[in-house]
């Protein structure tokens, strides 16, 4: 015990103070305030481009269009303008992204739009907003008759689900995703560094005395426990950040009922964040104990792009299914892999986080994978052992069999 305490402490303070991991951390929080508001600022300046609009056509026809098109546009009147628009006349009227032209042809009505953009103008938004317009044309009827048709009362209504609402719902979906991609990207990027960190100590023959003095066991111990501590921080970070920056942070009730995000405070239940909690660190422990134990087989640090490669896939392959599972949460294929080791810790929690989960699904995912973890320790433990002392061709598999079956 004594043994692992000093290899733990001493890895967390190398850690804490070394260089690269204060500027891996900021580096990590810029690109998440990145990734989070790039997209706002620049989508609301290229969407506020195109939702300028220069409106022209039938005098007739132009009021009525304006007072439909203005829940999703700015609209500038202009009944003179000119049949083909330039660029320099889009840019003289508030930089517009697009000219509409509105004309009736016997009871159907004809819609040009000369745009800036032909990929990104929302044709359809248009075509919607001005169906009414079309349905008066087309059946000479009253306004107020084109209104009513046109607003459908919707009451949508879950069997068995876990929301009371299609806004807590999605709310749901889009804060599972996010925790999803920290999960993957924290996992993935910090057993990277326990197995740069083992085939360092190796190659430069550091583990010689290292394993003199230390039992392995408890140095391979020591070096994951420290870097889950580390990992968690680097996480907790991230999420602290993300939710700082995020939309919703920050505003009232009021402002985010607009927003569409008033089902955010029922999207997460404490069972969320427990299973976010265990599955990370349980996901965590697999995956860092099988790097180390694979690590310490390594020569030299040319070598571990390869020999971690067909570690790498089956973790990304959790995170495409947990992106699956996050629509598909009771498919055959979802709820089988939510108990399989190394895939369970994204499936499960993608599962847990938008449906509700049988309680006894959940507990048997977590038994499952805390045995791995167990099994996985014990045969990272033996090849760790083993591997640390061999130099020069790496061990062959049956040798590494029979490390495994002493």
């Amino acid at each position: 015990m004594n043994e692992f305490v000093t290899v733990f402490s001493a890895e967390v303070t190398r850690r804490v103070k070394s260089r690269p991991f204060l500027i891996g951390l900021v580096i990590g929080l810029l690109v998440i305030a990145g990734m989070i508001r790039a997209p706002a600022l620049l989508g609301a300046a290229f969407s506020q481009e195109l939702k300028q609009i220069v409106l022209t056509g039938s005098p007739q026809m132009l009021a009525r269009a304006k007072l439909l098109l203005e829940k999703d546009f700015n609209v500038e009147l202009q009944p003179a303008a000119p049949q083909t628009p330039t660029l320099s006349y889009l840019q003289h009227h508030h930089n517009a992204g697009a000219l509409v032209r509105l004309q009736a042809t016997g009871k159907q009505l004809h819609v040009t739009v000369h745009t800036r953009d032909l990929s990104s103008f929302p044709k359809s938004t248009l075509e919607e907003d001005l169906a009414p317009l079309n349905l008066a044309l087309a059946t000479a009827s009253s306004q107020a008759v084109i209104d009513k048709s046109m607003n459908v009362p919707i009451t949508v209504v879950g069997v068995n689900s876990k929301f009371g609402n299609e806004a807590a719902s999605k709310a749901a979906e889009g804060i599972a995703f996010t925790l999803l991609f920290f999960l993957y990207i924290s996992i993935l990027l910090n057993s990277q560094l326990i197995m740069t960190s083992v085939a360092e100590e190796k190659t430069s023959r550091i583990a010689e005395l290292l394993i003199a003095s230390v039992n392995p066991s408890a140095l391979l111990a020591g070096k994951i426990a420290a870097a889950a501590v580390m990992a968690i921080i680097q996480m907790a970070s991230w999420l602290v950040v993300g939710f700082l920056l995020s939309p919703h942070a920050g505003t009232s009730a009021a402002s985010q009922s607009v927003m569409g995000l008033s089902g955010a405070s029922t999207a997460i239940t404490p069972l969320d964040i427990f299973a976010f909690i265990a599955f990370f660190i349980l996901g965590y422990l697999q995956l860092s104990t099988l790097f180390a134990g694979l690590a310490s087989l390594i020569n030299r640090t040319e070598d571990i792009g390869s020999l971690s490669g067909p570690l790498v896939f089956p973790v990304v392959g959790a995170f495409f299914l947990a992106i699956y599972a996050l629509n598909s949460p009771g498919s055959m294929l979802v709820t089988v892999t939510s108990f399989i080791p190394i895939l369970a810790p994204f499936v499960m929690f993608a599962r847990v986080a938008v449906s509700n989960v049988p309680l006894w699904q959940f507990i048997l995912s977590l038994l499952i994978n805390t045995a791995a973890v167990w099994l996985i320790a014990l045969a990272a433990g033996k090849i760790y052992r083993v591997g640390m002392m061999l130099y020069g061709r790496p061990p062959k598999l049956k040798q590494i069999w029979a490390t495994l079956r002493t």
